[in-house]
């Protein structure tokens, strides 16, 4: 059965990430200031003594102590005046990827302002999917941000300090559109890696930011006619591209929600691949053949999906040979819009699945989104930020 050890702290639902580990003692040993012996406590001594004379008493004492025979052997060296400074652990995997997805955020936002802002009155196709994505890559980077991040940023615009250092601006930001495409494609490929790797509630997050990016990039493509967008990943090329600290504290997922999101992943791709076929029996020439290809595709995928279902203990899911159709019967409109509705359906089941699966099993989830955002891509001209998470509004300010 699959590993369900997600890295970090698990994140409840939504897109805020909260980083909550707690501090370490360094070197864990016995303890860090030793008792003093009973024999030597300052309380012994005479009451009328000095304070001064007590204080260099008690100090000439417990260095007694610490030089005895044992009594205080195997506590290592004695830090007088507390415990010695707290060293914060390296960062982990999480934020190893967060701070990389964030730097390339912030180079999408600024060519993509900047874009907008000297395009006006151009294409209006162009237009429109440049809007929808300088209004979206801020709901994104907010997503990344710990709650302490971003409560920080909402105190420094609300209460700005003078005296403050502000972060540089990004460098290296796209000036053109061929260039900004190959941001969106640097920032769609690496947080499909990151979702292979990462821990399950920040994977929910990635996969959808990945999902996004994989769907703009082409509306961005078509719309402009200029730039390159290469392919996404498929499930072979999603394997780990980085060292996974050795600090990286495990953690455990919920079988439940991976057992639930697996099955119903299976149902949705057996339902679209019986769907695809209904619809080649009523269409002719390319349409049939491409029906037919999403039919073998969906039954493929589902066929994959129960194989691990059934390695590790989750439900699986058998093939109907007949499923209820909308209304009993396709008409045109529905049989029209029943594909786009599948595909938006289905990209949500394989992001709720790369969230909750182990890490060796969220490669298919995450190419299977890819291919869906990219699908609707030339079916619908918009999509929510992170697509199945609603994004939460920025901490309110104390005071």
């Amino acid at each position: 059965m699959g590993d369900f050890a997600a890295r970090d702290v698990p994140r409840s639902v939504g897109t805020r990430i909260v980083s909550a580990r707690r501090p370490r003692c360094p070197g864990a040993r016995g303890c860090e200031n030793p008792p003093v012996p009973d024999s030597l406590r300052p309380s012994d001594l005479p009451a009328l003594l000095g304070r001064r004379r007590l204080l260099r008493t008690s100090v000439l004492a417990l260095a007694a102590g610490a030089l005895g025979a044992g009594t205080l052997g195997g506590c290592g060296r004695i830090a007088l005046g507390g415990p010695e400074e707290y060293t914060p652990p390296p960062p982990g995997i999480d934020d190893l990827y967060r701070r990389d997805l964030l730097a390339l955020l912030e180079r999408s936002i600024a060519g993509a302002e900047a874009l907008t802002s000297t395009s006006s009155g151009g294409d209006p196709a162009l237009a429109a999917d440049l809007t929808v994505l300088v209004a979206a890559l801020p709901v994104q980077r907010r997503a990344l941000l710990t709650g302490a991040e971003q409560e920080r940023e909402v105190e420094a615009s609300e209460d700005p300090d003078p005296e403050a250092t502000t972060a540089p601006d990004p460098t290296d930001v796209p000036d053109d559109l061929p260039a900004l495409l190959a941001v969106l494609v640097e920032l769609r490929d690496l947080a499909a890696d990151a979702s292979r790797q990462v821990s399950g509630s920040l994977a929910r997050a990635t996969s959808a930011l990945a999902a996004h990016s994989a769907w703009i990039a082409l509306r961005l493509r078509t719309s402009s006619g200029t730039g390159e967008v290469p392919a996404s990943p498929s499930a072979e090329d999603l394997v780990p591209r980085r060292d996974v600290p050795a600090t990286d504290p495990p953690s455990i997922g919920a079988e439940e929600d991976y057992r639930s999101a697996i099955e119903r992943a299976q149902q949705e791709e057996w339902y679209a691949g019986y769907v695809h076929e209904v619809l080649a029996a009523r269409s002719e020439g390319e349409e049939r053949e491409a029906h037919l290809a999403r039919t073998e595709l969906h039954r493929t995928r589902a066929d994959q999906l129960a194989a691990v279902a059934e390695e590790d203990g989750a439900p699986v899911v058998v093939r109907q040979a007949v499923y209820a159709l909308p209304g009993g019967q396709l008409d045109e409109a529905t049989a029209g819009t029943l594909p786009t509705t599948l595909s938006q359906g289905l990209l949500l089941d394989h992001l709720a699945l790369t969230g909750a699966a182990p890490f060796e099993r969220r490669p298919l989830s995450i190419a299977a989104a890819l291919a869906e955002a990219e699908l609707l891509a030339g079916r619908v001209d918009r999509m929510d930020p992170l697509p199945g998470l609603v994004a939460e509004d920025p901490p309110p300010a104390d005071g």
